[in-house]
């Protein structure tokens, strides 16, 4: 092991590796994206396509991330090009897109902060709409709370891999299981609550159309964070002798069981017909004002958004500090602080776009639409695109077969089918998933 190697830090085991890596992938999408799919799309019929999706896109991207990184053990434009001459540029481009994403992402994140302590004051009020608009159309609300948000991601990766984000990771996964667990048994007992549970497992075949399949490969790929290098990186510090195969069906699994929970919660609720900030912010609170202890169980919804927020946050903001680390030969706190700063004056942006600098549009968008479209739109599927076709064909393969055989634990016999889903099968997919969304963008232009 070289000495650069040696310095450089990683999770103390293979449970420290799934929850960091499961974490990054859990995140708001998961409870509000997820459901709202699954209702307009057959229920079961959906998830069973989903599922097909998961193992043909979502795993072997995922797969073939931690690979790269692990084998590397290198930051994301280090990691390419040393695995093939020339090609830093697509770290540089992971980097670029995951720091565009924690623009408007943060500020979302606030919004779960500020919810969570309203929540428990009981100071919503009755007009959740009204509510949800005056706070994010503020001036500096929500600015202090995106502010503190990304504070604490700061003081998280200041602390290092094991002592910042492994020891968060073990603390935010499992009390976000639990939250998420209550909620489930609580929605279960609701009188809409086993009828949540058939609607979402039960297929309805008549829903399904060509948008179905696209819908579910969309979420596939989208849902467990790759392409932007924050796979890479954790990939990057796992101990030698992980068994890359094994963690990245743990943590799909993981990812797979919280979508699938959030449904059962979001479907008990009645509001499976709204998606996105609408569904977590407005409809949910109508909901949770109608039952008893409803503050109780709303602050308990809006925490479980908001780790599952941070979860993946620390996972982004780590994937750009590192750079400043490894790259450029910083200390860790002059990285962090880098990024913080930084992420600081985007968020600032994007929060204000919704306010007082809505009148500044780009391509009729203002910067948070801007942000959210251009990365989920363009940056991420191109980037997806990119990494199956350098792992399945500019990565030597014996390099990767031994990557992956010798300690990744893929048996010898499962090597060449994943080969051939990250050579053939990923690129058409996420190449599909790309151009129907750019379609999609220019007939809302």
């Amino acid at each position: 092991m070289s000495q650069a190697t040696t310095k450089r830090g990683g999770f103390g085991g293979k449970l420290a590796a799934i929850l960091a890596a499961a974490g990054s992938a859990i995140g708001l999408g998961n409870i509000w994206r997820f459901p709202y799919i699954t209702s307009e799309n057959g229920g079961g019929a959906f998830i069973l396509i989903y599922l097909g999706c998961i193992l043909l896109l979502g795993l072997p991207l995922l797969i073939a991330e931690f690979a790269v990184g692990h084998n590397s053990k290198c930051n994301p434009i280090d990691a390419y090009a040393k695995l093939r001459k020339g090609w830093g540029w697509l770290g540089a481009m992971g980097i670029v897109s995951v720091f565009l994403i924690m623009g408007y992402y943060f500020v979302i994140s606030g919004w779960t902060l500020n919810y969570t302590i309203a929540s428990a004051t009981d100071s919503i009020g009755s007009d959740f709409g009204g509510f949800f608009s005056s706070f994010t159309t503020a001036t500096w609300r929500p600015l202090i709370y995106t502010y503190l948000f990304i504070i604490a991601n700061h003081f998280i990766i200041v602390g290092g891999v094991q002592g910042g984000i492994e020891k968060a990771s073990k603390v935010m996964m499992p009390l976000l299981f639990a939250i998420l667990i209550i909620l489930a048994i609580y929605s279960l007992w609701l009188p809409e609550g086993r009828e949540a549970l058939t609607n979402v497992f039960t297929p309805d075949f008549s829903k399904v159309s060509g948008s179905t399949f696209l819908a579910a490969m969309g979420q596939a790929f989208f849902t467990l964070s790759v392409g932007m290098g924050a796979m890479l990186i954790y990939g990057s510090y796992f101990k030698d002798g992980t068994k890359i195969a094994g963690t990245a069906i743990s943590v799909v699994s993981l990812d797979t069981l919280v979508a699938l929970i959030a449904a059962v919660i979001i479907f008990s609720a009645g509001v499976e017909n709204e998606n996105g900030p609408q569904l977590a912010f407005v409809a949910m609170p109508k909901v949770f004002s109608t039952m008893p202890l409803g503050n109780i169980w709303a602050t308990l919804f809006f925490l479980l958004l908001g780790l599952a927020a941070l979860s993946s946050t620390i996972s982004m903001h780590e994937a750009v500090t590192s750079y400043f680390v490894e790259k450029r030969g910083m200390s860790r706190n002059k990285g962090a602080i880098i990024v913080t700063v930084a992420t600081i004056l985007l968020a600032t942006a994007a929060s204000l776009s919704l306010g007082d600098w809505s009148d500044f549009k780009i391509a009729g968008m203002n910067i948070f639409s801007l942000l959210d479209n251009f990365t989920a739109i363009v940056m991420l599927p191109l980037l997806g695109i990119l990494t199956a076709i350098f792992v399945g064909w500019l990565w030597k393969s014996e390099d990767m077969k031994a990557e992956l055989t010798a300690q990744g634990g893929v048996d010898k016999a499962t090597y060449p089918v994943i080969r051939f889903l990250l050579r053939y099968v990923c690129p058409v997919l996420v190449s599909v998933v790309f151009v129907f969304g750019i379609i999609e963008f220019i007939k809302n232009l």
